[in-house]
């Protein structure tokens, strides 16, 4: 019974009670040691008769090993990973050691350990106690937290308890936390009655209740460790010591005094990682102990064995272990490393009790590390990479070790130790990947969280101080450092030059040599004014670059596809980009996507799908650190807001995000921004004030954004009677506009040169012509525009009934792109014709939330559930709890019903 634990008891109650009707419930619980963490996640257990308990405690020695933690806790349910989409599986099977199949990325385990908790749950209602998770392995912790944060609809309760004031600690952001205080003085002394069996004097009473300090482990433990003079206040109890330690000593004492064989056995036990009785014994055997003598311990209510060794508490572990020798650890390790099957438990069990540099260690932790990283356990690569490093003979395989350890810091999102690492690295010799890597690690960095200008830097010093390079590998640099410039914006020209001589010095052939020279051949070309050759080297490049699928390389294509103003294009291969990182589980490939996708869907009008994208992207980029990710989204949101008419929002965003910006110098960001204050302006009828910001944007070619932004500038600059502003805007664009042969950028120029055009005859004409190439492969959000500019031109020619038919269907275009403030324009002018334009009901699209509008685009697309899933990082379940709210909210019955409806796409 648990003594003054109500009010958690109560909590703990009703996260039991969501989980059984379906509403997932989570809760991390923290506190000292012996606080009664453990003691409420028994308690969780003993209510839980009606539900499959699946339970792990996490373990010191074993913090380095990848998935241990995860393997205990789902071991129950091992045959349900075959229910799994194929690639969950895959990953799961490898991560838990159940193949050998590789895994390209952690959070494909993270998603599949999610998949398998919500497969039990579909049986029974499922409760998950995870006590000491400061303890686990890094894999383990990140996928727990992972799924903990993506339970929603499922019937799943998970409980965390974390112990306070170790070196080591498990964080969830997102997840409920409550924190175990000391006990009320009331509670105390009733818990130290109950545990003694006659009561002592007053003065010892006090002094008890004076070392626990409120804590139930040491109020029920630090009477085990007196004597009946002490209890009877005839010997004085020395302190009062700390509780943890009080309480680690009242354990120790209890160990002490047990039979030798029975303390040594103990110790093999805890240095253990899974409690696995065959390896405890057999490692045992080893060191001349004799397996029976673990009946003593248990006797003695320190562990349960039965088919595994498990301690009555985490602290009895502890204990154990750091009250052992150096020596007697070292011989408990050594005896493990020589029976467990496993080659990367056993180079760790080695590792942990080498103390000076031994090559052979060191290279089966170097092996380890690989395994680990195939795994997808970045974070235990690191600390396996980090420690064969340090037990390294040679400085120059050191240095490889850390920069691998490097690596798998940065790609584990653990940025600051990543760097700190390559502080060490350079200190040491490098041979000339091992010193490329680093400077991808350094650039990646910046890019990400820091400076461009400082990436871009490092990209190039990386090719010039890369003696002895593969040319592929130093033109994939060369290469991005252009693409970081273009980021920036403002000085493309010189990146060019410095880039164009960096190829040439490489020299050689491949793929990627090739496409380096259209490209930046192409750019060259439309920077000295000749667009059409440039276009058509652009074009050529993009052929190639199809062929790309490399981390880095991937995005190419699509950022070229932008660059030449075909956003339907780009917007397709940044999806296809997404979901090949998705299938891999590559949260940050998809981080890294999401800008050049919502780019696409804004120059598409798709507003609703563009926020649905911005809402995933930014909650990812604050996941994993990406501030410059983060900040580009902000900017385009900033948009969307602006096309809506949310004047507040909008300035406000704008603010940030230009802070930001121009802090970093991440400068399509600023652009972005501003642009989004001018289509602001324009929606609210402030020509003059879009105008100037239209006017502050970077007028060079590459990215262009001020170029395809010259129907607005032109629509503000006619509005406050300035064509001439107007045609010295079209007489830009048409100059730049051979670059692309997209059907969008070919109706713009056709539009905007009917709207300037005072000649009727030519103005029909242009109008049919932009009509005609916009109704093929190219924005319906343009399109509508083209209709609208189109039906005003008609109605203040009075030819009204042509008008109507032009403005009807931009109006009805508006509407279902979710599009309000050009709807309502175009439905002013309908009415002007004569034609009474009805309001559409408020838009139910709008009523989604980002996440119901992305499963519903998908599931019209035609995915099913467990695509959804896979796709969202969420459980089938969750998939099926938003999808009846998406029906309700539509008003449709069915799947075939949704996929009539106007939700913009996704890619199944």
């Amino acid at each position: 019974m648990l003594v003054g634990r109500l009010a958690e008891q109560r909590e703990l109650d009703s996260h039991l009670e969501s989980a059984r009707e379906e509403r997932s419930a989570v809760l991390v619980l923290r506190g000292e040691a012996g606080i009664g963490k453990t003691a409420l996640l028994e308690y969780a257990e003993a209510q839980a008769e009606d539900m499959r308990v699946l339970r792990c405690v996490g373990i010191e020695a074993e913090h380095e090993l990848p998935f241990a933690g995860l393997q205990r806790l789902v071991r129950p349910c091992l045959d349900l990973i075959e229910r799994l989409p194929a690639p969950q599986a895959a990953a799961l099977n490898s991560a838990l050691g159940l193949s050998m199949e590789g895994v390209d990325d952690r959070f494909l385990v993270s998603l599949g350990a999610l998949s398998l908790l919500a497969e039990a749950a579909d049986e029974e209602p499922l409760l998950c106690c995870i006590d000491d998770a400061q303890w686990l392995d890094a894999p383990s912790a990140d996928a727990l937290a992972f799924a903990a944060r993506r339970l929603e609809a499922e019937r799943i309760a998970m409980l965390f308890a974390v112990r306070e004031g170790d070196l080591r600690s498990f964080h969830a952001p997102g997840v409920p936390e409550l924190t175990l205080g000391a006990l009320a003085d009331e509670d105390a002394r009733a818990l130290l009655a109950d545990r003694l069996e006659r009561g002592p004097s007053a003065e010892v009473l006090a002094t008890l209740l004076e070392h626990a300090r409120g804590n139930p482990l040491a109020l029920l433990e630090l009477p085990a460790g007196l004597t009946d003079t002490q209890l009877d206040g005839a010997e004085p109890i020395l302190g009062p010591p700390p509780v943890r330690p009080a309480v680690e000593e009242a354990f120790r004492a209890r160990v002490a005094a047990l039979p030798d064989g029975t303390r040594s056995l103990l110790l093999v036990a805890a240095a253990d990682e899974i409690g696995d009785l065959t390896a405890i014994l057999d490692a045992g055997a080893r060191i001349g102990l004799d397996g029976s003598e673990l009946g003593a311990a248990e006797r003695g209510g320190l562990v349960r064995v039965d088919g595994s060794v498990t301690f009555r508490h985490p602290l009895v572990r502890s204990a154990i272990y750091r009250s052992a020798s150096r020596d007697e650890r070292r011989a408990a390790h050594e005896a493990l490393a020589d029976v467990v099957r496993d080659p990367a438990r056993s180079a760790w069990h080695r590792a942990l009790v080498a103390d000076r540099a031994d090559e052979g260690i060191a290279s089966e932790l170097e092996a380890a590390g690989v395994q680990a990283a195939t795994r997808g356990g970045q974070s235990t690569a690191a600390a396996a990479f980090e420690r064969a490093a340090e037990l390294s003979a040679d400085d120059t395989r050191r240095a490889h070790r850390l920069v691998c350890a490097a690596k798998a810091s940065h790609a584990g999102g653990r940025p600051d130790a990543a760097m700190a690492l390559v502080e060490r690295a350079r200190a040491l010799p490098l041979d000339p990947l091992d010193s490329l890597e680093i400077f991808s690690v350094c650039a990646t960095d910046a890019g990400r969280r820091g400076s461009p200008a400082e990436s871009e830097e490092l990209l190039r010093r990386a090719v010039v101080e890369g003696v002895g390079l593969p040319p592929e590998a130093a033109a994939e640099f060369v290469i991005w450092s252009v693409f970081v410039s273009l980021m920036r914006s403002g000085r493309i020209a010189f990146a060019l030059s410095e880039a164009d001589s960096l190829l040439k010095q490489i020299g050689g052939e491949g793929p990627l040599i090739s496409f380096a020279r259209l490209l930046f051949g192409g750019m060259s070309a439309v920077l000295e004014g000749d667009s059409a050759h440039g276009g058509r080297l652009l074009a050529e490049a993009i052929e190639i670059g199809e062929g790309f699928d490399g981390d880095r390389t991937m995005g190419m294509n699509a950022f070229l596809s932008g660059m030449r103003g075909d956003y339907p294009a780009s917007r397709r291969t940044s999806e296809a980009a997404i979901a090949r990182a998705r299938h891999q589980g590559s949260l940050a490939g998809v981080s890294g996507a999401f800008p050049l996708v919502v780019v696409g869907e804004l120059g598409e009008g798709r507003l609703a799908a563009a926020a649905a994208t911005i809402s995933e992207g930014r909650d990812l980029a604050r996941r994993l650190g990406a501030d410059n990710d983060e900040t580009g989204l902000m900017a385009l949101e900033a948009r969307i807001l602006a096309q809506r008419g949310r004047e507040d929002e909008c300035r406000e965003l704008v603010a940030t995000a230009m802070q930001r910006s121009l802090a970093t110098g991440l400068g399509w960001a600023t652009e972005h921004a501003r642009l989004a204050l001018a289509e602001l302006e324009l929606a609210l009828g402030n020509p003059r004030e879009a105008l100037e910001q239209l006017e502050q944007l970077d007028q060079v070619p590459l990215p262009p954004v001020a170029l395809l932004a010259t129907p607005d500038l032109i629509d503000a600059a006619l509005r406050i009677g300035e064509p001439e502003r107007a045609r010295d805007a079209l007489e830009r664009f048409e100059a730049w506009a051979p670059v692309s042969d997209a059907p969008l950028v070919r109706g713009l120029v056709a539009r905007c040169r009917a709207v300037l055009t005072e000649d009727e005859e030519e103005a029909e004409h242009l109008f049919e012509e932009a009509v005609r190439e916009h109704a093929g492969d190219a924005p319906v959000f343009e399109r509508a525009r083209t209709q609208l500019a189109y039906g005003e031109r008609l109605r203040r020619a009075r030819r009204k009934i042509e008008a109507r038919t032009q403005l009807r269907t931009a109006l009805d275009t508006f509407e279902g792109l979710g599009n309000p403030l050009w709807a309502e324009r175009a439905r002013t002018e309908l009415n002007a014709t004569g034609e009474k334009a009805r309001k559409r009901d408020a838009s139910t699209l709008d009523d989604l939330t980002p996440q119901e509008l992305r499963i519903a685009q998908l599931v019209a697309a035609g995915a099913t559930n467990r695509d959804c899933a896979a796709q969202l990082f969420v459980s089938p379940k969750t998939v099926e709890y938003h999808l009846r709210k998406v029906f309700v909210k539509l008003g449709v019955s069915s799947r075939i019903e949704l996929a009539r409806a106007p939700l913009g796409t996704a890619e199944p």
